[in-house]
């Protein structure tokens, strides 16, 4: 009966505190949860009366002890389902103000919250709202050597900002820095005119600059209506606890049957990581070669080749168009829409993402399918600025607005995007962003990188035999009488900084020969 008497002292304090709230004038998210308080206070008041009868029939002895004590246990568990939901319109019922608000906790939070510091941030200024419930890590590691057998990596040892060679900012990182890593909280409505953030809890988050980083969403097969999608067993990767899941899986279905939907990069480098992992793996995707995006049918079918040889099948121009469970609701069978029917234990779906940009439709302007940016990376809203997948900006080289989802990207625009802010606080000038668009790849014992514009007349050198033991290749792409753009397969450190160096100055179709003869990279 002490437990409960202790707990009532509580529930008395918060009935008290939130009826003040309500009596006086409430704040925006308690009046938005107002008839949810209500009903509240009034279960507080009668299972206090509750508890008061309890407490005079044991008194007088009316009822054994044994029964007694069982009333009391059932009190002391709905007293505290109670106290629990006080909390929340306690919490609700208070605004969090920063300086700088970070809406969602991925790559570029963290790159940026590293910027900031180096730019002089003080403690209390800055706070990253994340729905994940880590600190922020590089993405790029759960398609590749998380999935690994042996090895593989974990937190705390991808946390960024080790991608780009920097330091590992680790949770305590954030405390130090006296920066708010506010975790596990979705924002569901943004308001950027009152400059008002409200959690789907109902917290709020007051900022004077905000940063958008929503980053995207995978796209879901039952966003298509895709029958039987939902079974068990059918992964998507894009945060760390769909990595979590599909491990449990590898573990509990050892050496089975994994179908691959899509032939992107997470088609690509999951069926590589599922392959290692010794399963029988197929690939399913409807366009007539990989990375249609970026390779040509050539590059695409160096790789095609080389899966082939380890061991994985793969299947074109066709789809899923439905799927088969067994009894307990796992994933058994994969239907195309040419009539053939796999076998699946596993099924791992990579089919694109979509930049999460609800929250601000109708506030600031979109394009490209992303929120509109100038070269600061500033949106048309003051002190609102977006990065990452969500921004489409002016890539300058080309003189073209573009969206890019890539983490290169989220990583830079992240950290021009918090020096365009400090330098606007201080009245100074920086130079706009002018990003070299970069996109990399490593499955099984390959490693590719790409620089600049895949426009033009593609033209490929070198070792493209996918039974060499160490292919080396590339592809130029020419326009206008320029490399553009420049791929290669196998290259060294060197030679990966030389064909940046190349895509970002564009030099004569001619300087291809002029390499050759210098043996440099070209076979």
């Amino acid at each position: 009966m002490n437990t409960l008497k202790i707990m009532l002292e509580e529930l008395d304090s918060q009935t008290e505190d939130i009826g003040k709230k309500l009596e006086a004038e409430p704040p925006l998210p308690i009046r938005r949860h107002e008839d949810e308080v209500y009903e509240w206070l009034e279960n507080a008041e009668r299972i206090k009366i509750r508890i008061q009868t309890i407490e005079q029939l044991g008194e007088g002895k009316y009822i054994s002890r044994a029964h007694l004590a069982k009333l009391v246990d059932e009190k002391i568990g709905e007293v505290k389902e109670l106290l629990q939901k006080g909390s929340l319109y306690s919490e609700i019922s208070t605004k969090k103000q920063f300086k700088y608000v970070i809406i969602g906790g991925g790559v570029a939070a963290g790159y940026a919250a590293r910027e900031f510091v180096k730019q002089g941030l003080k403690p209390g200024e800055l706070a990253i709202i994340s729905k994940e419930a880590v600190a922020p890590y590089e993405r790029p590691t759960l398609s590749k050597a998380y999935l690994f057998p042996e090895g593989a990596a974990r937190l705390p040892g991808f946390h960024v900002c080790v991608g780009s060679g920097g330091e590992r900012l680790l949770p305590e990182w954030y405390v130090t820095k006296g920066i708010e890593l506010i975790l596990s909280t979705e924002i569901a409505e943004a308001d950027l005119d009152m400059k008002i953030l409200t959690s789907s809890t109902g917290r709020t988050f007051e900022f004077q600059t905000l940063i958008i980083a929503t980053g995207s969403r995978v796209i879901r097969l039952t966003d298509f209506g895709v029958q039987g999608a939902d079974a068990k067993n059918i992964f998507y990767l894009r945060e760390i606890s769909d990595a979590d899941e599909l491990v449990e899986a590898i573990g509990a279905k050892k050496k089975g049957k994994v179908v691959i939907v899509g032939g992107g990069y997470i088609g690509l480098e999951v069926g590589a990581a599922m392959r290692i992992n010794q399963f029988d793996v197929t690939m399913v995707y409807p366009e007539p070669w990989c990375m249609s995006r970026l390779f040509t049918q050539e590059i695409a079918a160096f790789y095609e080749a080389y899966y082939a040889n380890k061991g994985i099948k793969i299947i074109k121009g066709t789809v899923a168009v439905e799927f088969d469970a067994d009894t307990n609701g796992e994933v058994k069978a994969v239907k195309l829409q040419d009539g053939r029917v796999l076998q699946a234990d596993i099924v791992v779906v990579g089919v694109g993402a979509k930049p999460l940009t609800e929250l601000f439709n109708g506030q600031v302007d979109e394009e490209k399918g992303g929120i509109r940016t100038d070269g600061m990376l500033e949106t048309n809203v003051p002190d609102v600025y977006a990065v990452g997948d969500v921004a489409t900006f002016p890539l300058k080289l080309y003189n073209d607005m573009r969206r890019i989802e890539h983490v290169d990207h989220a990583r830079k625009s992240a950290e021009q995007a918090v020096k365009a802010i400090r330098a606007s606080e201080e009245g100074k000038s920086i130079e706009v962003y002018d990003y070299l668009p970069y996109f990399y790849s490593r499955a099984f014992d390959l490693s590719w990188k790409f620089y600049g514009d895949n426009v033009g007349d593609p033209l490929m050198f070198g070792d493209k035999n996918p039974a060499s033991g160490k292919p080396k290749f590339g592809t130029a792409w020419i326009k206008n009488g320029k490399i553009v753009g420049v791929f290669l397969e196998g290259g060294t450190d060197e030679e990966n900084k030389a064909i940046a160096i190349m895509a970002r100055v564009q030099p004569p179709v001619e300087y291809l020969d002029q390499l050759k003869k210098e043996g440099y990279f070209l076979a």
